[in-house]
This record gives structure tokens, sequence and C-alpha cells, in this order.
């Protein structure tokens, strides 16, 4: 499923592009980054100059000549550059720090931001741990590279550098025989980078597959232990940790062993220079305090040569991560407004409210057939017209179309072919925010944030006052049961609402869509999952919303939409019964047959309670 985004190119090549958006995310703080930056040159400079003064002076000068006079100065010096050394490391640390939670802020909230602008189709496709992976460990790591790692790189640059020119100037001869090991070093980098690069991936992809399951994992807690799946979960979960744990292993491995053979390489080049260095100094060419210089500078110069090596592995995981959230953050929403649509009614994040016509509810399907991607057709030529304030019900089985039609009308999804009208008008040309405003939709299983009840009522009208909260809930059949809580419309509902029961959530979502008060309704078997008696009062809050609107009512207990409108058969995408409750039961077809037994089946449940 997750193919799109998780087949990497694993090229070499550094992906200039793309960095380029990445660092475009900086913008903001840019400042963090110069400062960091240059905080972190000056330190290089420091600690390269610190050995070169205790070379020159407290070795040639002090040591080598027995000479005292200031002496004191160069302490005084040293420890003047200490201090300044503790300044520079907590100006580093800091705007570094900083940048990196700043990118992380950045790149979460492009994520989240966007994802509030793909279609309904996306969310299909996509696993809500799939997605969590990427806007948070995978925007960690880019934050890390750029504030750290590039820190680093910058740092070990200098330092080359600085050590290069301070040893050059003391003597070439020992700075070009330590040099050897460096054309060696980039060679084993080369062989070694795409190794190390492929096994980072697979260890990101195994990362993605454990956030996965360890969402589904605890979201589906309370169905595993009705099943008693524990230990089959548990099973499957090993598996899947254990394939991440092999790959993260493979991949230390591999890195260590690259590591490992540098450190090698470096300590055959300290060793040659320090033995060529020895006998420089016996044959008088240079004295111990270059010795020492070289000594400690060889040292320090083979660690920003393996900084640089990891940083740049370090860079191309990193490059894995920021594709990632750049292609999240730069996927096309399939469903799209035309740019005209747009300019007069802007979009669902930035809507021009002004625009927006009123609407009557007039609902129109003309010819409309819909697919998903390469399957067949699920719906095929449809046609429905549907007066302002009726209800139309819809009947079938599981798969038959009921859903893909009501989604259709949402506009999650639009017509492979054919037309949706609303007031006449196709509903292309006018934008998605506008009919999203005008309807609402209560699902089968609602979703509540976490809040509490008020404050999920009003979701569906932001600036409603406490009055109207009120007001909204004693018409979805919500405050009786709303009064008798500890805190009323204070409490808290938990997460999902997990603190309040099935028939509840469903009167507080009844209530939050008739504060929004929408001319189209949508009701997904709103009453499939509750009991009888809950029922009842359902029924009762189900009339109340209905009133006057347009509405669309996938059924399954059929003795819930007996007084609509219109019932409609739908089997196979197309509709095979249509007519009043009363009309299909004098046909004495597929309608009448699955209401005449759940008729029965109800009568048995009363007849067994009594």
């Amino acid at each position: 499923m997750y193919e799109e985004f998780d087949d990497i190119n694993l090229s070499t090549k550094i992906n200039w592009k793309l960095w380029k958006k990445v660092f475009a995310t900086t913008k903001s703080i840019r400042n963090q980054l110069y400062i960091g930056l240059v905080a972190v040159v000056l330190l290089t400079l420091n600690e390269t100059l610190f050995i070169k003064f205790v070379a020159d002076y407290g070795f040639d000068k002090f040591i080598g000549t027995g000479v005292t006079e200031g002496f004191w100065g160069l302490v005084a010096l040293l420890a003047g550059m200490a201090i300044l050394e503790g300044v520079l490391v907590r100006v580093y640390v800091y705007a570094c720090s900083r940048l990196e939670m700043k990118i992380y802020e950045v790149l979460t909230s492009a994520c989240h931001d966007h994802l509030q602008e793909l279609s309904y189709s996306f969310f299909d496709k996509y696993s809500v741990g799939w997605l969590l992976s990427r806007m948070t460990s995978d925007t960690s790591r880019v934050g890390e590279l750029i504030s750290w790692g590039l820190s680093d790189l910058v740092a070990a640059v200098f330092k080359l550098f600085f050590i290069l020119i301070f040893m050059l100037i003391a003597s070439p001869k020992l700075t070009l025989i330590m040099l050897i090991v460096v054309p060696i070093t980039l060679v084993i980098g080369t062989l070694f980078r795409r190794v190390v690069m492929k096994q980072a991936w697979r260890v990101r992809k195994a990362q993605s597959h454990v956030s996965s399951a360890l969402n589904e994992g605890i979201s589906a807690a309370k169905t595993s232990k009705s099943l008693v799946l524990e230990a089959q979960n548990l099973t499957g979960f090993s598996k899947i940790v254990a394939t991440f744990q092999h790959a993260s292993i493979r991949s230390s491995v591999i890195s260590s062993c690259y590591y490992q053979m540098l450190s090698v390489l470096f300590g055959f080049g300290i060793a040659m220079m320090s033995y060529l260095g020895g006998m420089e100094v016996f044959n008088g060419a240079i004295g111990y305090g270059t010795l020492f210089m070289f000594i400690s500078y060889a040292t320090s110069f083979f660690d920003p040569v393996l900084t640089v090596a990891r940083v740049t592995n370090t860079m191309k995981m990193a490059q894995v991560a920021a594709e990632r959230v750049f292609n999240i953050i730069e996927y096309k929403p399939e469903l799209v407004d035309t740019p005209e649509v747009i300019a007069k009614y802007g979009t669902p994040t930035n809507p021009k409210k002004e625009n927006y016509e009123s609407i009557k509810g007039e609902v129109e399907f003309k010819d409309v057939s819909f697919k998903y991607e390469t399957s067949p057709m699920i719906l095929k030529h449809f046609n429905l017209k549907v007066k302002a304030g009726s209800t139309v019900a819809l009947v079938g089985e599981t798969g038959a179309g009921k859903s893909t039609i009501v989604n259709l009308l949402c506009r999650f999804y639009q017509p492979t072919e054919g037309q949706i009208l609303i007031d006449g008008v196709d509903y292309k040309k006018r934008s998605i925010g506008w009919l999203h405003e005008n309807l609402g939709y209560v699902m089968q299983t609602p979703h509540l944030f976490s809040g509490t009840i008020k404050e999920n009522i009003r979701y569906g009208r932001l600036d409603a006052t406490d009055e109207e909260v009120v007001a909204a809930a004693k018409a979805a059949n919500a405050h009786g049961f709303i009064g008798l809580l500890e805190k009323g419309y204070d409490t808290d509902v938990g997460e999902g609402g997990n603190r309040l029961s099935q028939g509840q959530k469903q009167l507080i979502s009844f209530a939050r869509a008739i504060i929004a008060d929408p001319r189209i309704l949508v009701l997904d078997e709103a009453t499939s999952s509750i009991d009888t008696q809950t029922e009842y009062v359902i029924q009762t809050a189900i009339a109340n919303i209905l009133k006057d609107r347009t509405s669309f009512v996938i059924a399954h207990r059929l003795s819930t939409i007996t007084s609509s409108d219109l019932i409609l058969v739908v089997q196979h995408g197309e509709v095979t019964e249509k007519g009043t409750h009363d009309e299909l039961m004098k046909l004495k077809g597929y309608y009448y047959t699955l209401y005449t037994n759940q008729f029965i089946e109800d009568r048995l449940k009363e007849i067994n309670v009594l």
C-alpha cells in the first residue's frame, strides 16, 4: 500500500534540490543557524590556536630554552581561551538546540497543515501509524542533521583547514606524509556509502512498520481482548520488532566496520608521521614543540575526517527521511477546486465565506458512475433527484454502494462519470469548503475530540453561545444524561470519547450536527451498534435533526426509516427497488423480505425479554 512513499531513490548523489527546500524551513530563524555556525568556527579556531600556542611558547620558548619571562602571560592567555571555549560551546549548543526544535516544529506543522487539505481518499490509503512515523521520527532526523550535523560538518571542514595551514607552515614534509591515507579513506567511503545508505533505508522502513503496529495495537486493544488475540498479537509484533532489530544491528555492524577500517588507516598514518617526526627532531630540523604540535594535530586531524564521513552518511540517511516528509507536504490532493472557484470562494483552510451562496438542499445525481482507481465500476449510471427537505434512505448489503453514494454527495470523492447538482448547479462549480459548510455527517461510530462535552458540541459552530449549546443538546435528547454527570457540560469525554457510552457519544454527535444547522445531512447507520432502549432515544433525536433538511440515511435497522420520503435498495452498484416503505412492502421484493425478517427477529427478542 505504501510503495509510493517507501520506494526511495538510493542513489549515492546528494539531492541538492531537496536540501534547498529543507533549508528554506529555517528562514524564520536563519539567524540561529548563522550564530551556531559562527560559534562553531570560532570554537574550532580557538582549539587549534590553543595547541599552537602551547607548542610554540610552552615547549619551544619556555621548556626548550629555560626562559621564564612571559610564562604567566601565556597561562593567562590559555586560561582566557579556555573560558572563551566554554562561552562559545554554550552559544553553539543553545543556537543548535533552538534550530533543531524549530525545524521539527516547522516540518511537523507543515505536514499537519497539508493533511487538512488532502482528500478523503488519501486517508483510505495510508495508516495513522505510518503517517505518525514520518511526522515524528523523520522530521526529528531532518532537524537533527541540519542543526547538529551541519555544525559538525562545518567544524570539521574548518578544523581541517586550520590544521593543514599550521602544519604546512611548520613542516610540509610531515604534512604530506600524514595526508597519504586521505585518498584511501575517500575510496573506502565511496564503496561503503551506498551499502550504509541502503541498510539505513531498511531500518527506517522497519521502524515505520513498528509504529503502524503499535498504533493498531493500541487503537484495537478492546477488540483484541474481546477476541482473546493477546498471544497472537504478541507473536506478530515480536516478528515485526525482530525485523527492525535485525535491520538495526546489521546497519550498526556495517557502519562499525567502516569506522574500524578508517581508524586502522589513521593509526598507521599517525605512527608513520610520529616516527619520521622524531627523526626530524634528532636531526635538528624541527623542535620538540613542533613535534608535539604535529602529534596533537595528527590526532585531531583524523577526527574531523571521520566526522565528514559520518555526517555524509547521516546526510544520506536523513535525505531518506526528508524525501518522505516532503512527499507528504507536496502530495497533491486528488480533489481540488478550479482556479476560478478558488478565486471566488477561497480554499477550505482560507475560505471567502462572504461569497458563499445560501443553499436550499435540492440534490440531483445525473447518470453518475464511479470506480476507485483501477477497480471495476462500483456505482453504475445512478440517477436520483431529491427535493429540498426530503429524506432518502439507502438500504443494501455491505459493499453494495450505499457509502459510495453519500461519499460522492459529500465530495469526499468525485464521479468518474456524470454530474452531481446542488440546487441545480454542478457542485464542482462551487468550492469544497462551501459544500462542507452546509453539510453534516453523523457516522456510525462518532468521533469525539479530547475536551469537554460543551467543547465537542461547539465544534459544530465555534461561535455558538452556551445557551445554544444547551438548546442543541436538548434537541438531540442529550441534555438528560449530561445533567446527570458530575460536571455536566464541563465533563471531559476522554480520548475519542472513551469515557462515554456509544449511545451518549452518538447523541453528542447529533447535538453537534444540530448546532451546525446543515442544509444537507448524512446519517451513516447511526443506530446499528446501540441497544434497543437507547435506539428509541436516538430515534427521537433523529426526528428532530431531519426536520426541514435534505437527509440521506444509510440504514441497517429498517424500522428506523419507515417514514422516509424515499427508500432506495442498492445492490451491486445499481438501484433495484425504490419507493416509500408502503410501496416497497407491496412489491414483496428484497426490501419486503429484509424488513419482515428483521421484524420477526425484533418480536422474538421482545418475547424472550418478557
